[in-house]
């Protein structure tokens, strides 16, 4: 009875890590009928007196495989009522609620159709945890499709004895309870055969059009054959690795986060997880890269409270919008969030939300010198703008980089004469830093993501040479200090400000 000792051990420990035993707490077991799910079952169920539990069957005919799919529901009600355990049993059609809600996966619909069941079970019985019977080989199969889309951190761990509600996100009970990740498939097999067990083979384990079923039984086994033996073992270190990472970034980033948070709002009442998520932005942008990304996952999740659709791909189009520098306007991002950038702000929220335009209106031009002249040092009003300017000698200046998108360092030479403030005008040109020709302001606007209703505020710096700055924004590439700049060469640092 190796196999039995072996794996009630590790789930009676993992009973007591979960907090679940002695309380006479009610435990959700969802159960298809295969070897793992039943291996857990009878498990639990002759652990549920020494640890103090109480277990409820689950099973959800997907209503997929025909008779097949009829016997297993079958075969789990009787042995749910040979164990002498409640049970509810339910058919659903997967097809149906795939394209009722347009999901293109249909594994992924009925997965979502699935926990939906089982969270409704857990409601019922007060239950505060669903067990479900994934093993160590469901792990490394895991991190593999993890891997091959490319997944971060959070992919490279792949599943956790413990986690929050996958779907519907948000809700604060029950979690999930996986308390075989320890275990093998071929443990479970083990089992069932060592208690002279039965359970059920599913057919649909061996279609090839699920993504999941061809690296169980494709890659897997060319992996192992012809690279490393034991790659679910490297697989599930892997894991274990990853999970540790996690943790220590987490464990920085939860001492930050308070200072981040500039504010949060949530609806009173909502039946989806929904809020708007203000950080501050100077402050997140001086954090380590590893934390910014991590920050701008948990505030996705914080307003979204599902972070299964933000992919690799995301985090890093909204790590790379908000490090450019001086970058402002909007991200789209999955299930309707936006990414909405302020020189001072990051905030997200639902896509279509028009935060207020930062820029005051401007109302005709204002000089700062006159139009033969170049700017001297001084201190200008243009509206509700304070505008400073100041010319050092570049030994002075440490950093050329400025501290905020309000402040920019220009070479007096290039900017000339004839300095003004006014907003854009039909047929403005502009030619941003770092590029060698100019674009129209309005091409621009529209590829850096300024919303149109800030367009006709964002004050420039114009010269006679054109614009030198959109404030907030970028430089011209004219009006750079150059690179090679001699010692004693003036440079010149012009700040706007906002004034009641």
């Amino acid at each position: 009875m190796a196999a039995v000792s072996h794996v009630d051990s590790k789930v009676s420990a993992a009973l007591k890590r979960a907090g679940l035993t002695g309380q006479g707490q009610t435990l959700v077991v969802g159960v298809s009928g295969g070897a793992d799910s039943s291996t857990l079952l009878y498990s639990l169920h002759r652990l549920r007196e020494s640890c103090g539990i109480e277990l409820h069957v689950a099973h959800l005919n997907h209503d997929f495989r025909g008779d097949e799919a009829d016997e297993d529901a079958r075969f789990v009600g009787e042995l749910a009522g040979e164990l002498g355990l409640p049970f509810s049993v339910e058919k659903r059609d997967p097809i149906a609620y795939q394209r009722e809600r347009h999901i293109s996966s249909f594994e992924q619909g009925a997965r979502e159709m699935r926990y939906q069941f089982l969270a409704s079970v857990a409601r019922e019985t007060g239950a505060p945890a669903v067990a479900v019977g994934h093993t160590s080989d469901d792990q490394a199969e895991t991190v593999l499709l993890h891997i091959l889309r490319g997944a971060g951190l959070h992919g490279l761990r792949g599943m956790t004895e413990t986690a929050p509600w996958p779907f519907p996100a948000g809700l604060e009970s029950p979690f999930i309870f996986r308390p075989l990740l320890e275990v093998t498939k071929s443990e479970t097999v083990e089992y069932c055969l060592e208690l002279h067990r039965d359970y059920r083979q599913d057919s649909g384990n061996s279609l090839f059009r699920f993504t999941r079923n061809r690296v169980r039984q494709d890659l897997m086994p060319a992996l192992a054959a012809d690279y490393n033996p034991r790659v679910r073992e490297a697989l599930v270190r892997l894991a274990g690795t990853a999970s540790l990472d996690l943790d220590f970034l987490q464990q920085e980033l939860d001492r930050a986060w308070p200072d981040l948070v500039l504010s949060l709002e949530v609806p009173d009442e909502t039946d989806e997880p929904s809020a708007t998520l203000v950080l501050r932005r100077q402050l997140l942008s001086s954090l380590h890269p590893a934390l910014v990304r991590m920050a701008l996952r948990q505030a996705y999740v914080t307003v979204n409270g599902d972070p299964r659709r933000l992919r690799e791909n995301h985090l890093r189009a909204m790590t790379d919008f908000i490090t450019i520098e001086s970058r402002t306007g909007e991200l789209a991002l999955p299930s309707g969030i936006g990414l909405h950038a302020t020189a001072t702000t990051i905030t997200l929220s639902t896509a279509n939300l028009q935060l207020d335009c930062p820029y005051p209106e401007l109302e005709d031009q204002h000089q700062i010198s006159p139009s033969n002249m170049p700017a001297t040092d001084g201190v200008y009003f243009a509206g509700q703008w304070c505008v400073t300017i100041e010319t050092l000698p570049i030994e002075n200046v440490p950093d050329l980089r400025p501290p905020d998108a309000f402040t920019a360092w220009f070479d007096p030479e290039s900017v000339g004469t004839g300095l003004l403030v006014r907003n854009r005008s039909n047929g403005d040109r502009f030619q941003p830093l770092g590029m060698a020709n100019t674009k129209r302001l309005h091409n621009y606007f529209i590829d850096a993501k300024v919303p149109r209703h800030w367009r006709d505020r964002v004050p420039l710096l114009v010269s006679e040479r054109g614009i030198a700055w959109l404030v907030g924004y970028r430089i011209a590439e004219w009006a750079k200090v150059p690179g090679d700049q001699p010692f004693g060469s003036p440079v010149m640092r012009v700040r706007f400000e906002l004034v009641d």
